[in-house]
């Protein structure tokens, strides 16, 4: 189900691969345009993060079809084709093209642990069943952020 707007004249949609590291697109609304690069490099960290701490369902993230759509009033739309028995979906919060990568990175990832857990009974980021959130028990470091990671109750 494209994220395609026909009411919106103006929308933009990019759909798009994330094979390993690498994004690969199928559509891109000119070759003039590129998305906006903060929210594809959301997109390639949460495809590579789906690749591990998974309890569920099987999800290969290289076959997931992702589309990113920015309509008139520049707030960006995520969401991917369903495929071998993932459910697809699209959301859109008001987050600006402009947003920045770290922003971008929290809110892609965490609409695809909410529709993989609500919809597809993926629980991600996961050790052995329970999902791992964000703002909970241990702090860990990552680059020069602590981040603090815990089990989701």
């Amino acid at each position: 189900m494209p994220i395609w707007d026909p009411d919106d004249a103006e929308q933009l949609t990019w759909r798009f691969k994330v094979v390993g590291d690498v994004v690969d697109f199928y559509d891109t609304p000119g070759a003039q345009l590129d998305a906006p690069q903060a929210w594809v490099e959301a997109v390639v960290a949460t495809a590579r993060d789906l690749r591990c701490l998974r309890y569920g369902r099987d999800v290969d993230p290289d076959r997931l079809m992702w589309e990113l759509s920015i309509g008139r009033t520049y707030a960006v739309t995520i969401g991917w084709h369903g495929t071998a028995g993932i459910s697809g979906f699209r959301l859109c919060q008001g987050l600006s093209m402009n947003t920045s990568f770290a922003e971008a990175a929290v809110w892609v990832a965490d609409t695809a642990q909410a529709e993989l857990a609500g919809h597809d009974f993926v629980q991600w980021p996961s050790r052995g069943g329970h999902l791992l959130c964000r703002g909970r028990s241990t702090t860990q470091r990552s680059g020069s952020t602590p981040t603090r990671i815990g089990w989701c109750r």
